[in-house]
């Protein structure tokens, strides 16, 4: 069966003439060692976030693994494009508990890139000064999948090829 282009946000006809509802939805997928794919429930994530205690996966107990966020826009109940990916790693403890403490972490300091740009400085000082903490605190928990793998993702984020679900 010939695989069919992946569709992006930014690929929509123009003047689009019947009203169509328009959403967006968050998928997460977890990959297994073998490159099988897990989704995994936006809530269930959350919730494994906030409480790691309570909200834990046994099958990756003592792991570092892979993660796909996808954000997928939805046309009319169905998923029509990807609109953003995200490749992160996650820690599990013996017990299957996420590292909840490493994941807040990463991600303000990738929140703090973000917004350092557009603050303004107002010692001339601070320009030659670098603070890389942030820097190399969000890089350690990416990853970069192969073509292959990442078409299977897409494929998946769209609902075009089955997944295992955690």
């Amino acid at each position: 069966m010939p695989l069919r282009p992946v569709r992006y946000a930014t690929d929509r006809p123009l003047g689009l003439t019947k009203k169509v509802t328009v959403s967006y939805s968050t998928r997460i997928y977890i990959l297994g060692p073998d490159d099988t794919l897990y989704r995994l429930a936006s809530a269930t994530f959350s919730r494994m976030v906030d409480d790691p205690k309570s909200h834990r996966l046994e099958r990756f107990a003592g792991q570092r693994v892979r993660m796909a966020e996808v954000i997928v826009e939805v046309r009319d109940r169905a998923p029509y494009a990807v609109v953003r990916l995200v490749y992160e790693m996650l820690g599990f403890d013996a017990e299957g508990r996420l590292d909840g403490d490493t994941f807040i972490r990463r991600n303000t300091a990738l929140a703090e890139l973000a917004i350092d740009p557009a603050v303004p400085r107002m010692v001339e000082a601070e320009k030659t000064v670098v603070a890389a903490g942030s820097r190399f605190i969000a890089r350690g928990g990416f990853w970069h999948p192969s073509a292959a793998l990442e078409r299977e993702i897409l494929r998946a984020a769209l609902d075009e090829t089955p997944c295992k679900r955690l």
